[in-house]
C-alpha cells in the first residue's frame, strides 16, 4: 500500500510540472505576440504536437481568409473520392474554358492544345505548385461547396470553410460585378473585368471582405485538419502517403514556415496569398507539418491578415513563429 506521504509527494511533483509547463506556454505566447507586433495586421497561429496532442495558440479561434490554403482540403476531398471509387488517379479530367486561370498555373499554357489532364497530376500541381487552373477544375469536379461541407462534417473538423472556387473568391473580394454565369467565363473575360474595376473600389471591397466568414480558416481548425490527415484519420493509407509527399514537394514561398528552420528540416505545407492592393495584403498564410529531429511531427498554421508591411516582413513573421514553435516543441 502506498503511503499518504508518497501520494502527496507525487501530487506535488505533478502540480509543479504542470505549473512549469503552463509558464513555458505563456512565455511562448508572449514571444508570438512580440513577433506579431512586427506587422500592423492581425496574426493568428497554432502549433499542435501530433503525438502528445499538446497545442499552443495565438488568436486560435479567429477566422482568416484561406486563399490557396483551401487547396489542401480540396485535395483531401478529391483523394477521398478516389478512396471511395468515385474517381481514379489515372482518370483524365476535362478542363473547361471557365477553369483556365493564366496566373500561377502550369496547366494553362498547355490548354487548349491539351484539354484533358490526369487527375493525379492535377492534384500534385494544385498542391505543390498552387496551380489555379487545377483547383478550379477539381473544385467543380468534386461537387463544389456542398461536397466540401459534407467532408468537413465527416472529418469532424470545425473552423475551416470552403464555400467558393478561388476565382469566385477573387471576384467577390475585389467587388467585381456585372459578369455572366460561370459557364460563360473565360480567362480573358475575367481579366478584363479586373481592368475595368477601379482600384479604389477593389481596395474598399477587400477591406470589407475581411469580415466575410466564407472561405476562411482558424489556426485551431487548420492544425486539426492537418492532424486528421497525418494521423491517417481522413484518407486511406495510400492516399495519405501520396498527399503528404505532395505537400513536402511544395515550392511556393519557402521563406515562410521553412524560412528559419534548421537546414534539412522537412516541412509538408500549403501556402496562401491574396496579393497586394494599394499596399494592403489581405492574407499571407502558411500551414503544414514540421518533421522534428526526434521523429515527432508538429502541425503549425500561421495566418496574417490586413497588413501593409512588405512581403519579406510578413513572411518573416511566419518564419519566426514557426522557428519558436520548433524550438519549444523539440
Amino acid at each position: 500500500m502506498r503511503r499518504a506521504s508518497d501520494l502527496t509527494r507525487r501530487g506535488w511533483l505533478a502540480a509543479l510540472a504542470g505549473g512549469i509547463a503552463a509558464a513555458r506556454d505563456r512565455r511562448l505566447e508572449e514571444e508570438w505576440r512580440r513577433i506579431a507586433s512586427a506587422t500592423d495586421g492581425t496574426v493568428g497561429a497554432a502549433a499542435l504536437h501530433l503525438s502528445s496532442g499538446r497545442i499552443l495558440r495565438l488568436h486560435g479561434e479567429e477566422r482568416f481568409p484561406l486563399q490557396s490554403v483551401c487547396k489542401l482540403p480540396i485535395a483531401m476531398h478529391i483523394l477521398g473520392l478516389v478512396d471511395e471509387g468515385k474517381l481514379a488517379l489515372d482518370q483524365e479530367i476535362e478542363v473547361l474554358p471557365r477553369d483556365v486561370v493564366s496566373g500561377v498555373s502550369d496547366i494553362a499554357p498547355r490548354w487548349p492544345a491539351q484539354r484533358r489532364f490526369r487527375l493525379g497530376e492535377m492534384v500534385e500541381l494544385m498542391v505543390a505548385k498552387s496551380d489555379n487552373t487545377a483547383v478550379e477544375t477539381l473544385f467543380r469536379t468534386g461537387g463544389g461547396a456542398p461536397a466540401m461541407r459534407a467532408r468537413f462534417r465527416e472529418w469532424k473538423v470545425e473552423g475551416v470553410r470552403v464555400d467558393r472556387g478561388e476565382r469566385q473568391c477573387g471576384l467577390d473580394r475585389n467587388g467585381i460585378t456585372g459578369y455572366p454565369p460561370p459557364d460563360q467565363w473565360t480567362d480573358a473575360l475575367i481579366q478584363e473585368l479586373y481592368r475595368k474595376t477601379p482600384v479604389e473600389v477593389r481596395y474598399r471591397s477587400t477591406l470589407r471582405s475581411l469580415s466575410d466568414p466564407r472561405d476562411t480558416g482558424t489556426p485551431d481548425g487548420t492544425v486539426q485538419l492537418l492532424a486528421r490527415l497525418f494521423r491517417g484519420e481522413a484518407l486511406s493509407k495510400a492516399s495519405t502517403s501520396r498527399l503528404i509527399e505532395t505537400l513536402k514537394a511544395t515550392t511556393t514561398f519557402p521563406g515562410r514556415l521553412k524560412g528559419l528552420l534548421p537546414a534539412g528540416t522537412v516541412v509538408a505545407h500549403k501556402t496562401g496569398s491574396s496579393g497586394v492592393i494599394q499596399g494592403l495584403a489581405a492574407a499571407t498564410n502558411d500551414s503544414g507539418v514540421i518533421f522534428l529531429p526526434d521523429g515527432g511531427q508538429l502541425a503549425v498554421s500561421v495566418y496574417v491578415k490586413a497588413s501593409t508591411r512588405s512581403d519579406d516582413e510578413r513572411d518573416g513573421v511566419i518564419a519566426r513563429i514557426a522557428r519558436t514553435a520548433f524550438d519549444y516543441m523539440w
